[in-house]
């Protein structure tokens, strides 16, 4: 790396000079040339210290901050998992390399906006939309062959898978915007507290279980959003920092609780899934009282973790892959 810093900056110096020579001097010149040096040295720092994460030995522990062989997956000195903290060798380079999402949450975002364009690919947008939140609307054909909660398909054709797919669907492109912003906000703080296995559990499980209760509380009527979900991260918050994190949680729960008041004042609007928001909120807020912060710190823990992580990727994958089955039948119900 050394010796390619050297011919870059001998590169560089040559072109100055060659520029110096065609006449391209004067103080607007000179500052010119002084920014595309300091972005050479900018990147060849980022290059050298790239450079240095893959040849390095160690590993630094982020909950007790000692030095860890990069080989192993714990802490042998408080326990803690090492499996997020960027390891040497080709993986570091990889990731340096290699174009990749900063989170879970930026992935939830993209899925749900590329499915929403999916939609309006396949079936265009609805020829009568319903006021300004039908701007970009799918058809409520699309919606229902996409796996939206529907009257009578959950309880009575069985598409349980309907309870999850639901959640990845919007009613045009300011509801999906709305739920967008709101998750940009809420998930990073779940996320970055608790980890992407926790926070896809979290999510899951509470997308599964708004749907659910808005199909035992509101069988005859169809939703779809994420806002079910991102309810349930609410509620997690909030009963989290309130009761299990202290007196600087309780703060944050405050301000969390502001939240809730654009959730009340949708009670009275309507077209709105009071149940899915409700049955969102209760299921965050009964997972706060069990799931614990950070990452797993024990062998037991971590087992846990990735039998629940596997199985909250089966279900969501099972999910779609059951809408993609199913989506022939689907359309014969429709042409009935």
């Amino acid at each position: 790396m050394q010796l390619v810093a050297q011919i870059l900056r001998s590169l560089f110096d040559l072109a100055m000079s060659l520029m110096g020579f065609l006449g391209m001097r004067g103080s607007r010149w000179e500052w010119k040339k002084s920014q595309w040096k300091m972005s050479l040295e900018s990147r060849l720092a980022s290059w050298e210290m790239t450079e240095r994460g893959v040849r390095a030995k160690v590993r630094m522990c982020r909950h007790c901050r000692e030095l860890v062989d990069r080989s192993l997956a714990t802490c042998p000195a408080c326990g803690a998992s090492m499996r997020d903290v960027p390891r040497g060798g080709a993986g570091r380079l990889f990731a340096a390399v290699l174009p990749q999402f900063s989170s879970l949450t930026a992935i939830l975002i993209t899925a749900n906006v590329f499915i929403l364009a999916i939609q309006l690919i396949i079936w265009g947008a609805d020829p009568q939309p319903h006021g300004l939140f039908g701007i970009l609307s799918p058809p409520w054909q699309a919606q229902f062959l996409f796996g939206a909660k529907w009257p009578g398909t959950i309880l009575e054709l069985h598409q349980y898978w309907r309870v999850v797919t639901a959640g990845f669907l919007h009613g045009g492109i300011l509801h999906l915007a709305f739920n967008g912003y709101a998750l940009s906000i809420l998930g990073p703080l779940i996320e970055e507290s608790f980890g992407w296995r926790k926070f896809l559990f979290i999510y899951l499980a509470s997308d599964i279980g708004s749907f659910a209760v808005s199909t035992l509380f509101s069988p005859r009527s169809s939703s779809v959003g994420a806002s079910g979900a991102i309810f349930g991260l609410l509620g997690f918050g909030v009963i989290f920092a309130r009761f299990r994190a202290g007196p600087r949680g309780r703060a944050v729960s405050d301000q969390l609780m502001r939240w809730i008041l654009p959730g009340v004042l949708m009670l009275f609007l309507p077209g709105i899934d009071n149940a899915a928001h409700a049955g969102g909120f209760a299921c965050g807020a009964l997972l706060a009282l069990v799931v614990a912060p950070g990452e797993p710190r024990n062998t037991r823990e971590r087992r846990i973790w990735a039998v629940l992580t596997a199985l909250s990727l089966v279900i969501l994958i099972g999910a779609f892959v059951a809408m993609l089955v199913e989506y022939p039948a689907n359309v014969d119900l429709l042409r009935r």
